[in-house]
């Protein structure tokens, strides 16, 4: 998948001032284990705007899908949540189960990597579509969701809608079940669409043509979606914002385009170098070492034992996420490169 399936970066349909859908604020999380909690997310920050599409990127283990996943609160048994998760003017993790159970059912919807375990093998699609659409809005009659479940399937371009509700999941391919899945949460009207590395079971064909179903759905309906993948090609084509993370933590963020274009952390650098779009035909690339376990992190920067700017400091002392340019509210996590950006 290349950032040109989607004719590169596209420009953000909302102003940057546009006040945010989401709004992750010093979040932590910790499952519970013999010997003591692992905690996977350490001070996790970072804004949504309404409408907007914003990535969180890593390699696995990083936290993105955690990150995203306690926007709904899908955490495993037994996590242990610290921070503000707002969604609109609510905190997530502080609503009760029938305020959770309705939200999720109506405001916020996900899809998950594997279309195949995410659908009932034993129902058709159309009893799935039929029953997510009356899960969120339980005054619509069995024709009306029906007739909702046509519609939306058409408007993510599958042919022949009225015929493939009487299919099973096993009777259709990867990229329609992945296009099933989506109807499946806009019959519910959402506000909010989270993804979860949405594209990592199909082709690269299909994955350009759901990708720019995405698009087309945030740029009609004004849809705020938030995507966590490790494939910063995909990321390219499609994200308003990024948020690359590195074991538990926000180590950049800021408008795609720019990181991208001039990263200011050497982990989002190392992750270009890796991208299939950067190597020309040569030898793909990878980031030396592995990431360090969560129960033994260094006492400073996390990606320093891989970094090939390492110095020091960077061992001994942890980097805060701060500005290095505040028009666009870029912020990165690395000790040199505020240092530069003081002296300039």
């Amino acid at each position: 998948m290349t950032a040109t399936a989607l004719g590169g970066p596209h420009q953000p349909v909302v102003p940057a001032d546009v006040p945010p859908a989401v709004h992750l604020e010093d979040v932590t999380v910790s499952l519970p284990r013999a010997g003591g909690d692992l905690q996977i997310l350490h001070g996790v920050s970072f804004k949504v705007p309404a409408g907007s599409i914003v990535a969180l990127a890593g390699e696995s283990g990083s936290g993105k899908s955690t990150a995203a996943l306690s926007l709904m609160r899908l955490l495993p048994w037994g996590a242990r949540v610290g921070g503000r998760i707002s969604v609109g003017d609510r905190d997530v993790a502080t609503m009760s189960r029938e305020e959770l159970r309705q939200f999720r059912a109506s405001e916020a919807r996900i899809i998950l990597q594997d279309p195949w375990s995410s659908l009932h093998p034993m129902h058709t699609v159309g009893a799935q579509l039929v029953e997510s659409a009356r899960a969120a809005d339980p005054s619509l009659s069995k024709k009306d969701a029906r007739a909702l479940a046509v519609e939306t399937m058409a408007r993510v371009r599958i042919p022949d809608p009225e015929s493939r509700l009487k299919s099973y999941p096993h009777e259709m391919s990867g990229g329609q079940l992945q296009r099933v899945l989506i109807a499946m949460a806009l019959v519910a009207r959402p506000t909010l669409l989270l993804c979860d590395e949405p594209t990592t079971a199909l082709d690269v064909s299909t994955q350009a043509q759901i990708l720019e179903l995405l698009l087309e759905l945030n740029r009609e309906m004004g849809l705020t979606i938030v995507i966590a993948t490790h494939d910063l090609d995909v990321i390219a084509g499609l994200a308003d914002r990024l948020v690359v993370m590195y074991a538990g933590r926000v180590v950049e963020e800021g408008p795609t385009a720019e990181v991208m274009a001039a990263p200011r952390h050497p982990y989002t650098w190392a992750l270009l170098q890796t991208a299939p779009k950067h190597n020309n035909g040569e030898r793909m690339r990878t980031i030396e070492g592995r990431p360090p376990a969560l129960d033994a992190l260094p006492p400073g920067c996390a990606f320093a034992d891989r970094c090939e700017f390492t110095t020091n400091a960077c061992r001994t002392e942890r980097p805060e996420l701060l500005l290095v340019d505040e028009p666009t509210r870029h912020r990165t996590a690395c000790l040199r490169v505020q240092a530069e950006n003081q002296e300039a």
